[in-house]
């Protein structure tokens, strides 16, 4: 079985005739994306919307047009994988380095449903996957400062670009990314105060109390988490 094609095959037999739907990045995204395009094509009403520029490219090669997110406040829903998502869902999007368009679309949206493999869902996030901020260039050295008090024991590292290993990273709003590796994991709401109050960060990769819903595949098959305060 293909995990990410079976989970996202879950998911969009929770989308609805006549609402606002935004999809995410990654390969479960694009999975959904072929389903939302089936759909479309077989007369079902959605307007689409999506935080990835290879989302976009992949709806608007079919045919799908996908709508200005700055023109409305609110979505139905909003569908996105992650590198980890921990037994009180709170997720790390810290791969693809667009986290803080992921959150807006993310926190926008009446239930944010995130689709994962059974290998991505942890009792406690795990040290593997850091978390990313993404900083305004003329920040960095406050931030890096600021960083280095409230986490001595972390490596700070600024993204490079792949095509020249020296220049950073540039964000789509322009900024800069810098992974912070923890040896082990801060509570998530300490992480959420300290690293969101530090003037010049713009985002964090860490979706704190966001997710509505987990859908969970693997070898147990489909399971469905929802948020207890929920």
């Amino acid at each position: 079985m293909d995990f990410k094609k079976e989970v996202a095959r879950v998911a969009y037999t929770l989308i609805k005739d006549n609402s606002s739907v935004g999809l995410g990045d990654g390969t479960t995204a694009r999975y959904l994306a072929s389903y939302v395009i089936n759909g479309i094509g077989a007369g079902l009403t959605l307007k689409v919307y999506t935080s990835s520029l290879q989302t976009q490219d992949f709806l608007e090669t079919a045919g799908i047009p996908v709508s200005d997110i700055s023109s409305v406040a609110t979505l139905d829903q909003y569908f996105d994988g992650c590198d980890q998502i921990d037994h009180q869902l709170n997720a790390l999007k810290s791969g693809s380095g667009i986290h803080t368009m992921e959150k807006i679309l993310a926190s926008m949206a009446k239930k944010f449903i995130i689709m994962a493999d059974a290998t991505k869902y942890v009792a406690k996030l795990e040290s593997k996957t850091p978390l990313v901020l993404e900083i305004l260039p003329l920040a960095i050295s406050f931030v890096h400062k600021e960083l280095q008090t409230f986490y001595p024991e972390a490596l700070l590292s600024l993204r490079k670009s792949p095509e020249n290993k020296t220049d950073p990273v540039l964000t789509r709003n322009g900024n800069y990314l810098m992974d912070c590796l923890f040896p082990e994991w801060p509570e998530p709401g300490i992480i959420q105060n300290q690293c969101k109050n530090i003037t010049g960060v713009v985002e964090i990769s860490l979706f704190y109390d966001l997710v509505d819903e987990a859908i969970i595949v693997g070898d147990q098959g489909i399971l469905r988490y929802e948020r207890k305060n929920n």
